[in-house]
């Protein structure tokens, strides 16, 4: 029971399995009723009074608690907060007691007979009552006190930042990818995945139902996609197919343009639209916890509202950088173009300087030790390329895996 700052009290008969958010019994087996007559309030008292169908046990055993902070709303089904003491108590119904035994009481509360009015707020200050603090945090509340610090910070600081580092460093940098990956992986596994069993842990702990809401099936959600998403990287990364040879691109083509004819794998958009939504649904997620799963789950009132305003600081400063990024996206389009290239060109190409008598070279598979003779019938074929590339005509090899570029004389190797 509580009374409420318009004066309604609120008698919510409720159920409970070990630590979890009482939630209320729609069927109890003894309904209690407010009884009005006996609850009131004083400067140092209050007391809220209900009575309860009696069954054939002379001896009665209670258990109590009490919270210095009442609910938020006055609806029945509303959070409550965590009580700060708790204590049991035993009625004997075959005893008598003397009215000296009794404490005073008022005949009636002040007020219709369907409403409690308490003559100041009981949440007042400066009136001399006693102050009480939360008791320290459980075990368990512990764990999703770490839970929501890991997975804040794992999915709404970590994964954006690999995120933002592919938008924005690769268009500067071909070593752009050691950033995405560490950002990625080697932070976001151990800061992630810790984050989530301590939620299991927590669960357990307290004796709670795992998947009984949106924001636990959501977590579930959101993990799998997470290791879905890095084992996409893995082989888009390490399984790269042959670049098929591209046309030059030109300062006139429009990003749909250059994205059509880029021949880029369909994994790769499916990679970078599930990060996207990732961070997407763990925007919601942490909402979620911040405004609901918090209150629900410790009992220890609403989240401080410094967190709240800074997840609303960075839903704004997060697309916004991240969109900007987007304007380079000709830029990224037209670097690969070249790169692409300019291997489908090393290819089918091989150096021509001889190497000293008694070396030999390996160019792409092939060792050489002198120049590639040239035949009577290749003569032809000789004076045509000739004419193709005019004055040892040079291109850009790729050096090995890098992408630092060298020219070179070549022929059409066969």
């Amino acid at each position: 029971m509580w009374p409420n700052r318009d004066g309604f009290v609120t008698l919510s008969q409720r159920v409970a399995n070990g630590r979890q958010q009482p939630r209320v019994d729609p069927n109890p087996h003894r309904v209690a009723t407010k009884y009005l007559p006996l609850s009131y309030q004083t400067s140092s008292l209050t007391a809220l009074a209900f009575t309860i169908p009696s069954n054939d046990d002379v001896v009665q055993h209670l258990i109590w608690a009490i919270a210095t902070s009442r609910p938020s709303t006055a609806a029945i089904d509303t959070s409550l907060t965590q009580h700060v003491s708790t204590g049991t108590a035993t009625l004997h119904l075959n005893r008598t007691f003397s009215d000296s035994t009794l404490a005073p009481v008022p005949t009636g509360p002040p007020g219709s007979a369907a409403t409690y009015l308490p003559p100041f707020p009981t949440q007042s200050s400066g009136q001399s009552l006693p102050e009480f603090q939360l008791p320290p945090l459980l075990p368990y509340q512990k764990m999703l006190m770490g839970h929501a610090i890991l997975s804040g910070v794992g999915f709404l600081i970590v994964l954006p930042i690999g995120a933002l580092i592919g938008r924005w460093v690769r268009n500067f940098t071909t070593t752009w990818f050691k950033g995405h990956w560490f950002f990625q992986a080697v932070l976001g596994i151990p800061i992630i995945w810790s984050g989530w069993f301590l939620a299991v842990a927590g669960i357990i702990s307290k004796e709670g139902r795992h998947f009984d809401d949106t924001h636990k099936v959501l977590g579930l959600v959101l993990i799998g996609a997470y290791t879905l998403q890095l084992l996409l990287g893995v082989h888009i990364h390490f399984f790269k197919p042959r670049r098929r040879p591209l046309p030059p691109a030109t300062m006139n083509q429009n990003v749909a343009q250059l994205m059509t004819t880029s021949h880029r794998p369909l994994l790769n958009y499916v990679h970078a639209v599930v990060g996207l939504s990732i961070i997407a649904l763990s925007f919601y997620q942490v909402y979620l916890g911040i405004n609901v799963e918090w209150e629900v789950s410790t009992g220890r009132g609403v989240a401080p509202r410094i967190v709240e305003r800074l997840w609303i600081a960075w839903i704004v400063v997060l697309p916004v950088a991240y969109f900007l990024g987007l304007s380079l996206l000709p830029r990224q389009l037209r670097q690969e173009r070249k790169l692409a290239q300019v291997t489908a060109r090393g290819s089918d190409a091989l150096p021509l300087q001889p190497s000293p008598p008694g070396t030999k070279r390996s160019v792409r598979g092939l060792k050489i030790s002198a120049p590639i003779p040239i035949k009577e019938e290749d003569e032809e074929w000789k004076r045509e390329d000739e004419v193709e590339q005019p004055n040892n005509h040079d291109v850009m090899s790729e050096d090995s895996h890098g992408h630092s570029m060298q020219p070179v004389q070549f022929a059409r190797a066969f």
